[in-house]
């Protein structure tokens, strides 16, 4: 199919270039330069937009997925508009519309949060509206800025008019400069609200860059093209219309990217910390491939480099597999480059077959609505769907298949060689043996580090092999894949997966437990079951903090599976606050854990955010309040910031404390807690159990009161010290995880 666009566009005459005059420089660098900033504040816009909402939907990673299919959605409608008006209506008209069209987003600046009422709807659908009524007007016509001005362009008689496509990657370089700028820059420097302004101002700058570009183009004498000759062209020199069958490889090659880059930011912000940071990366690094791919000028993709991507993406599989045996770090640096590879090989088989100017509009469209439809099916379809993340191993299993050109010019190889003989079967079980061989060597083996590189170096070379061979290939990811989820299946009494994460229940002889991610929230032991385990056991900081506390009221924020209700003594009351029903229902079924059933204390489970909820409580309503609601690995930020730290304080009785889960694999949370502390007058104490003995497991743990009594009998306890001198402010205006990012 790609040989056949191919054909298509060296049929396309070639047309003069204009000789390069100043003037055409500088109508060059004036659509250059406003591709640029359009891309940057389109591209801006979306982390601070969810990074604003986050703290309403619960610090959830899946606000970022569901804000990426709005935003795509979105695109996909700035897109439908620009190829309508610029087919439809005559040059002059299109401009003349587009420039009123241009009045309208500042009619609703600046960016604003609206309140849309909870009716009950999933969280879901009413970011949606909130997006839509907060963003959705300015990103809509920012969104057209890109096809709008290379198809302005080629209505020029600038240099490269003839193909604009050049301002694409301008477009991209904008938009990869834009998203590296808002974690390591702007958020670092500028507040929520200075953020706000500044976005509000350079969205005025653009919209005079876009009517200058506007005026430009109108007044232009502009260069006949063959489609306008219509039917007195020559037929050697008409423009062919892509067939269907062009169109849905550009929606193929445009889709897997975007679905994969969604999965894998999915995976980072789920298993790390729900932040800009590890949104921008992976989205980073899909936009740097379109940047390299169209502005190279080569129409050829390097086979070697095709069949790279695919040998990443089973070897990703492979690791995807082994999973928890693997560290997080190890697994981000997989998806990473398998996203690198495979994103590129897409953008430059999407380059190679771009159609000639007079169908640009078209072509993105085509690609706008394949990234849409990625974006729908991780925002929406998959956590309905699945009852874990298999929109990633089901990504890299099409990646197998695009790596080696099923939708490029070898698809016809693989069905001349392959078809359906019975010996691809016998290949797959091959592979797929040698692969699960793979996987137990490396689970055995992953203490000891040259084992563990070879296994790897192993496994990189049965990856080439194997991305060689895509049907046998993808056979055996499919075998290896049912083999896996059956054996881990054994011991799993529930699997579920909702807008806040995806849950495991797993049970063995020893115990019960419930996971979210990679992380294990809570677990139960079978032979007593009342006694708290892993982060809560009593031989551990928070049982020796309840043991000099001894609170009577207490509300906890996180559940679990409910394991500190076993401190609940009688006439006690815990209230325990859960933002998903989800976890509620798993800790209240008897099936599973007894903790909230077993405790002494009146116990009760709210829903609805942590924070939001212990506001509408009474004033001086606890003697404690615990913060241990993890995002799996992850306090979410709001939870931490000064403002809230000054609602829990308001929430508690005279002397009262606050008690902070810090335990984090990636992030040292202890100098936000103790600026917090500081901000309050009160004195931070950090308890540390690094040796502890059965049930506990590490974890750290912040205590901050004014109640020296309380501070000092803690300090006498084993593990626990002042807070360090080190303090990070975090503010709901103003917050950046590179300032507490954990070292090696």
């Amino acid at each position: 199919m790609a040989h056949d666009l191919q054909t298509a566009v060296a049929r396309v005459p070639a047309v003069a270039t204009p000789a390069v005059g100043r003037t055409s420089v500088a109508v060059t660098a004036l659509f250059a330069v406003t591709a640029f900033l359009g891309a940057t504040l389109l591209f801006v816009v979306q982390p601070m937009v969810a990074r604003i909402v986050l703290p309403r939907f619960g610090g959830s990673a899946t606000v970022w997925s569901t804000s990426s299919l709005f935003f795509q959605v979105v695109l996909l409608l700035g897109y439908v508009y620009a190829h309508v008006a610029t087919t439809r209506l005559g040059r002059r008209a299109q401009i003349g519309a587009h420039l009123a069209v241009l009045v309208l987003p500042v009619l609703v600046l600046p960016v604003t949060v609206p309140v849309v009422a909870d009716t009950g709807s999933s969280p879901s659908l009413r970011l949606l509206a909130v997006l839509a009524t907060m963003i959705g007007l300015p990103f809509a016509v920012v969104s057209t800025t890109g096809p709008l001005l290379q198809r302005w362009y080629s209505w020029t008689s600038a240099a490269r008019a003839e193909d604009p496509y050049f301002l694409f990657a301008a477009s991209n370089l904008g938009s990869f400069g834009g998203l590296l700028a808002y974690p390591v820059v702007i958020e670092r420097v500028l507040t929520l609200q200075q953020q706000r302004t500044a976005w509000s101002a350079g969205l005025v700058v653009l919209l005079l860059l876009v009517g200058a570009c506007g005026v430009v183009a109108w007044t232009a004498p502009g260069r006949r093209s063959p489609s306008s000759e219509g039917s007195r062209a020559p037929a050697t020199q008409r423009v062919l219309t892509p067939t269907v069958r062009q169109q849905v490889a550009w929606l193929g090659l445009a889709f897997l990217p975007s679905a994969l880059l969604l999965a894998v930011t999915s995976h980072l912000s789920t298993d790390i910390a729900p932040v800009p940071l590890l949104w921008v990366v992976p989205l980073a690094i899909y936009l740097a491939t379109f940047v390299v791919a169209f502005a190279r000028t080569s129409r050829v993709v390097n086979p070697l480099l095709a069949r790279a991507a695919g040998a990443a993406a089973v070897f990703a599989l492979v690791v995807h597999v082994i999973g928890p045996s693997l560290s997080v770090a190890v697994g981000a640096v997989v998806d990473l480059t398998v996203l690198t590879l495979v994103a590129f090989v897409a953008h430059s088989r999407l380059a190679a077959t771009r159609p000639s100017v007079e169908h640009l509009t078209r072509f993105y469209l085509v690609v706008a609505l394949g990234g849409a439809v990625g974006g729908l099916l991780n925002g929406l379809v998959a956590p309905v769907a699945f009852d874990r993340m298999w929109e990633y191993p089901g990504g890299l299993i099409v990646s197998v298949l695009l790596g080696v050109g099923v939708l490029g010019t070898t698809g016809t190889v693989l069905t001349r060689r392959y078809g359906a003989r019975p010996g691809v079967v016998l290949h797959a079980l091959a592979l797929a043996a040698g692969a699960i061989g793979l996987v137990i060597i490396a689970s055995l083996t992953l203490g000891t580090w040259w084992l563990l590189l070879l296994g790897g170096a192993a496994l990189a070379g049965a990856a080439w092999y194997a991305a060689a061979r895509p049907v046998p290939a993808v056979g055996a990811a499919v075998l290896l894949i049912a083999f896996v989820s059956a054996f881990q299946a054994i011991g799993s009494l529930e699997t579920t997966r909702t807008f806040y994460g995806s849950y495991r229940i797993a049970e063995t002889e020893r115990d019960r437990s419930l996971s979210h991610g990679s992380t294990i929230h809570g677990t139960q032991l079978s032979e007593d079951p009342g006694e708290p385990t892993m982060y809560y056991a009593r031989n551990g900081p928070l049982g020796q903090a309840m043991s000099v506390l001894r609170p009577q009221r207490a509300g906890v924020v996180g559940l679990g599976a409910g394991t500190i209700a076993a401190y609940g003594r009688p006439g006690d009351v815990y209230d325990f606050y859960e933002i998903d029903p989800q976890v509620v229902t798993f800790a209240e079924d008897q099936r599973y854990f007894t903790y909230l059933r077993d405790s002494a204390a009146r116990v009760t489970s709210i829903v609805g955010d942590g924070r939001l909820r212990i506001a509408a409580a009474p004033e001086e309503a606890y003697d404690l309040i615990v913060l241990d609601a993890f995002s799996s690995d992850a306090v979410p930020v709001h939870l931490l910031t000064q403002e809230a730290f000054d609602t829990y304080a308001s929430r508690l009785g005279p002397d009262g404390a606050i008690l902070v889960h810090v335990s984090n694999r990636y992030l040292d949370l202890e100098p936000v807690v103790a600026d917090a502390a500081d901000h309050l007058g009160w004195s931070a104490s950090v308890g540390l159990d690094a040796t502890p003995e059965p049930p506990a497991i590490e974890s750290r743990w912040v205590l901050v009161t004014a109640n020296q009594r309380w501070t000092a009998a803690l300090r006498d306890e084993d593990g626990w010290r002042p807070a360090g001198d080190a303090r990070v402010e975090w503010t709901d205006d103003f917050s950046s995880v590179l300032s507490v990012m954990a070292g090696p």
